[in-house]
C-alpha cells in the first residue's frame, strides 16, 4: 500500500512537473514577448475562471473517493452523476461570472479576454471530474498522461501564436482547448479501467452528494476566496501613488510571484490525493493505526514545507529574475514571503482531510468562513493603502487562523470519535 501511495504521488509530482515546466515557459514566453501589462491582463484571465474552478468541484471527488474506496462498483453511478452536476453548475457559474464581470472597470479588450476564458471552468470541472475514478483506483499514471497530453498543447499554440504576436486572450485561450484534450483522453482511459462512461444523473446519488458535500463546498468557496480574491481587488481599487504601477501592472508584479507560490501547494495537495483513501481505510481498520498514518504524515508535510520554504526565500531572485526579467524586479520580495510562509499550507492540508476522514467535516465552513472574512476586511482596508505587499502578508494571516482552528477542531472531532 505505501508502495502504491509513492507511486501515485511520483506519478502526479511528475504531471505537475511537467505543466509547472510548461506554465514557466508559458510565463516567460508572454511576459517578455509582451511585457508587464499583458502580462498581467494574462494573469486576470486566468484569475476570474480559478475564482470558481473549487467552487463547482464543491467537495464531490472527496465524497466520491471515500464511497468508491469502500465500495467499487459503484464508481460507474458516481462518474456520471457528478459529470452531469458539474456539467450544470459551471454553465451556472460561467453565466453568473459574465454578470459580475459588467460591474468592474476594465477595458473592453480585457473584458472579452475574461469572458473567452470563463469555458476553462468547464473544461476544469469536467477534468477534476475524471479524477473521481483515478484517485480511488490509484491510477494517477493515466491522469498524468491524459494532463501532458493537453500542456503539449499549450506549449506549442502558445509558442506558434505569440511568434505571430496573436492577442493575448486568445493565448489564454489555449489552455481551454488543452483541457478538452485532457478530458478526452481522461474518459477514454476510464472506459478502459473497465468503468463505464455515461451522461446520466442518479437522483439519489445526486441528493447524497450535496447533503454529504456541502460542509466541503462552502469550506472550498470560502477557501479559494482566500486564494483568489486579492488579484480581483488590486485589479479594480485605486492603488497609493507611491507605488508607481497601474493595477494591471500590479496584477502582474503579484501574479507572477503568486504563480510561482500556487505551484508549490501542488506538492501538499498531490500528497493529500494519494493518501486519502489510505486515510479511510485506515480509520476503518484501527484507530491506532490510523493515529501512526496521520503523526507521520502531518510529519512529512511539515518538514517538507520548512525545506521548500528556506529553498524558495534563497532562490527567489533567480526565478523571478529568469521569468519575467528586470520589469518583475518588486516581485522578488512578494516571492519571498509567499515562499517563507508556505509550511503553513502544508500542515493545513493534513489536518483539513483528517476531518472528512473523521466524518466531520461540518466544522470545516466555520473555519474557512471565518478566514475568508477576515481576508476579505483586510484586503479592503489595506490594498488600497499598501496594494500588493499588503495582500502578501495577508495570504499567510488568513492561513495561520485556518491552522489555529483546524487544530482545535481536530482534537474536538477525534475525542468526539474515539471517546
Amino acid at each position: 500500500m505505501i508502495k502504491k501511495i509513492f507511486t501515485n504521488t511520483f506519478y502526479q509530482m511528475l504531471g505537475k512537473l511537467f505543466t509547472i515546466l510548461v506554465t514557466i515557459a508559458t510565463t516567460v514566453i508572454i511576459a517578455k514577448t509582451y511585457g508587464r501589462e499583458s502580462y498581467g491582463y494574462f494573469n486576470l484571465m486566468q484569475a476570474w475562471p480559478a475564482l470558481v474552478f473549487i467552487i463547482v468541484d464543491f467537495g464531490f471527488n472527496a465524497i466520491a473517493t471515500r464511497e468508491i474506496s469502500r465500495d467499487q462498483s459503484k464508481a460507474g453511478a458516481y462518474l456520471s452523476t457528478i459529470l452531469v452536476l458539474r456539467f450544470w453548475m459551471s454553465l451556472v457559474a460561467i453565466i453568473t461570472m459574465t454578470g459580475l464581470l459588467q460591474l468592474m472597470p476594465y477595458s473592453q479588450e480585457l473584458r472579452n479576454g475574461v469572458r473567452l476564458n470563463l469555458f476553462l471552468i468547464l473544461t476544469q470541472a469536467l477534468y477534476a471530474t475524471t479524477n473521481v475514478i483515478f484517485q480511488p483506483k490509484l491510477r494517477y499514471d493515466l491522469a498524468t498522461i491524459g494532463n501532458a497530453l493537453g500542456y503539449v498543447y499549450i506549449f506549442i499554440a502558445v509558442v506558434v501564436m505569440s511568434s505571430l504576436r496573436f492577442p493575448v486572450a486568445v493565448l489564454s485561450a489555449n489552455y481551454i482547448i488543452g483541457g478538452v484534450i485532457t478530458v478526452i483522453f481522461n474518459l477514454w482511459a476510464i472506459n478502459k479501467l473497465g468503468v463505464p462512461v455515461k451522461f446520466v444523473l442518479d437522483k439519489v446519488i445526486a441528493k447524497d452528494l450535496f447533503v454529504k458535500s456541502l460542509p466541503l463546498g462552502l469550506m472550498f468557496i470560502f477557501s479559494q476566496i482566500n486564494f483568489k480574491i486579492d488579484s480581483i481587488f488590486i485589479s479594480a481599487f485605486k492603488l497609493p501613488q507611491n507605488i508607481p504601477l497601474t493595477n494591471a501592472a500590479s496584477v502582474a508584479v503579484y501574479g507572477l510571484a503568486y504563480k510561482i507560490f500556487e505551484v508549490s501547494l501542488a506538492v501538499p495537495t498531490y500528497f493529500m490525493n494519494s493518501i486519502y483513501p489510505v486515510f479511510v481505510i485506515r480509520e476503518a481498520q484501527e484507530k491506532a493505526a490510523f493515529a501512526q498514518t496521520f503523526k507521520k504524515t502531518l510529519l512529512m508535510l511539515g518538514s517538507l514545507g520548512v525545506v521548500l520554504g528556506i529553498l524558495g526565500v534563497l532562490f527567489s531572485p533567480l526565478a523571478i529574475r529568469l521569468l519575467g526579467g528586470p520589469e518583475f524586479s518588486l516581485s522578488v520580495v512578494v516571492l519571498q514571503v509567499l515562499l517563507g510562509g508556505i509550511f503553513l499550507y502544508f500542515l493545513t492540508q493534513p489536518i483539513a482531510w483528517l476531518l472528512v476522514t473523521l466524518d466531520r467535516q461540518r466544522y470545516l465552513p466555520y473555519v474557512y468562513f471565518i478566514s475568508a472574512a477576515f481576508n476579505i476586511t483586510a484586503n479592503l482596508i489595506f490594498i488600497p493603502k499598501y496594494s500588493f505587499y499588503a495582500s502578501m502578508l495577508i495570504t499567510h494571516a488568513s492561513e495561520f487562523l485556518i491552522l489555529l482552528m483546524l487544530i482545535f477542531f481536530a482534537k474536538k472531532a477525534w475525542k468526539e470519535k474515539y471517546a
